[in-house]
């Protein structure tokens, strides 16, 4: 009877995850694959010490997007709205300025590993005459969009809960089992704890890493709105809401460490030199996890891998659309009378709303942004990474990731003013703790923000 009623909780449990999940699988990818993976071969398992820091700081401003949905029923852009139209139009600015290159960034990877998981795809692409590989890569990631956009259409969000719910187990175990085989290897001499800063080279990847570690503070806002189509109308729980967010994070903050010491055990003092390619990069990056764990783990890693980034390519994927979408919606309520009044009316003591569904956008602006980020991301891809003298796979990842860094700061800000406004009652805000915690992850990263910005400036 007992166990009946243990595995019926569970059941519970897991039936009630899915925002958070959706999260996990927008966070990891490019910034663990790539970035941790990079970290852990360039500074060895000190890089871990950036990944635990850059996810403390940051985990009130990400925290606030699904509180804040919860709270009072509505998206964090409704409270940017709420604080003035300058704070929309600067989001709303920030977000247009990476739609593309995020795509194009995130997508590239997935296809890259694709390519090197089933080798028949580049053969029959190399047929057509695609000799190059940013070539092949180019293409992939199209059709890769286009499967994302029949199956983000067929399912919507359901889908991405259903799909999270597959994949995200299977990458942690996949993951685990990677890691434990590869720092069997290591000594106690290659544990490190203080990552270098000393050349600029150090100084550009570690704020790489940090802008999108575990994810850009933007998808707090993504949080806030996949909150919103979980719940449908629905009264919400503000403990479920948060249950669900935290256990999302803390499986980002877990693998996030996975990619770095992966990367530490099997690529520091490897002295190779990552290609610029994207479908070089993988290869690389597969070769030498197999180099040193055998050729057996081969499939392993590239599923591993590919598992994490096929998860965050569908969830950006719907994340920018249905961020504009609502965008759209929040710049035409500006001027019209507030609802946050009866908002407050309808918090409970557990700090659930209930109530009619919240319009969070168009379908019709989803579909047209999706698919003009699609060809975008393509055309930067093709255009852009494809030529000889275009710019670089990792260039794209590091302008992308440091754009992120450079903007976290006043994002975190903005996050903060909305779930402290007066908006919300006195004892349904964040505890004290909070408002510091906040207040210390707001001031770190805008002294890094600045920092970096003076060390560019100076040489």
């Amino acid at each position: 009877m007992a166990s009946d009623v243990r595995q019926s909780q569970l059941r519970s449990r897991w039936k009630a995850l899915g925002p958070g999940l959706i999260f996990a699988g927008a966070a990891v990818g490019v910034s663990h694959v790539v970035q941790s993976t990079r970290g852990g071969a360039e500074m060895g398992t000190a890089a871990v010490l950036i990944v635990v820091a850059s996810c403390l700081i940051k985990f009130p401003a990400f925290r606030f997007g699904p509180f804040y949905a919860a709270v009072t029923g509505d998206s964090l852009l409704a409270g940017y709205r709420r604080q003035g139209l300058w704070v929309l139009v600067i989001f709303a600015v920030l977000t247009l300025a990476i739609l593309f290159t995020t795509l194009a960034a995130v997508t590239v990877v997935s296809a890259g590993l694709l390519l090197n998981l089933v080798p028949p795809i580049g053969e029959g692409l190399r047929a057509l005459g695609l000799e190059a590989s940013s070539e092949q890569a180019a293409v992939m990631s199209a059709l890769l969009l286009a499967l994302t956009a029949i199956l983000i259409g067929s399912g919507g969000y359901r889908l991405l809960e259903g799909l999270m719910k597959v994949v995200m187990p299977l990458l942690m175990i996949g993951t685990i089992i990677a890691t434990g085989l590869a720092i069997r290897q290591m000594t106690v001499a290659e544990f490190t704890i203080l990552p270098p800063i000393s050349t600029g080279a150090d100084r550009n990847l570690l704020a790489a890493m940090v802008g999108w570690m575990p994810a850009p503070i933007d998808i707090a806002v993504w949080s806030s709105l996949w909150t919103l189509a979980r719940a449908r109308g629905r009264r919400m729980d503000r403990q479920a809401v948060l249950g669900d967010f935290d256990a999302g994070f803390l499986a980002t903050l877990v693998l996030a460490i996975l990619f770095v010491l992966l990367g530490a055990a099997v690529m520091h003092r490897s002295d190779v030199e990552f290609s610029a390619s994207s479908v070089e990069f993988c290869g690389q990056v597969i070769e030498l996890y197999t180099s040193n764990l055998g050729a057996w783990s081969q499939p392993l890693i590239a599923s591993v891998a590919f598992l994490a980034m096929l998860s965050t390519t569908v969830t950006v994927a719907d994340g920018f659309p249905r961020t504009v979408a609502a965008l759209v919606r929040q710049f035409r309520l500006i001027g019209l009378p507030s609802s946050s009044a009866m908002k407050k009316k309808a918090v409970s003591s557990a700090g659930s709303v209930g109530g009619s569904r919240v319009d969070t956008g168009s379908r019709t602006v989803y579909g047209i942004v999706f698919a003009i980020g699609s060809v975008g991301a393509t055309l930067i891809l093709w255009f852009g990474l494809a030529p000889e003298n275009g710019i670089t796979f990792t260039e794209l990842v590091d302008v992308v990731t440091i754009t992120s860094f450079l903007a976290a700061p006043l994002l975190a800000f903005f996050n903060h003013r909305c779930v402290f406004s007066s908006e919300i009652p006195v004892g349904d805000r964040p505890t004290r703790l909070w408002w510091v915690w906040s207040w210390i992850g707001i001031v770190v990263l805008g002294g890094f923000a600045v920092a970096y910005t003076v060390g560019r400036l100076v040489g």
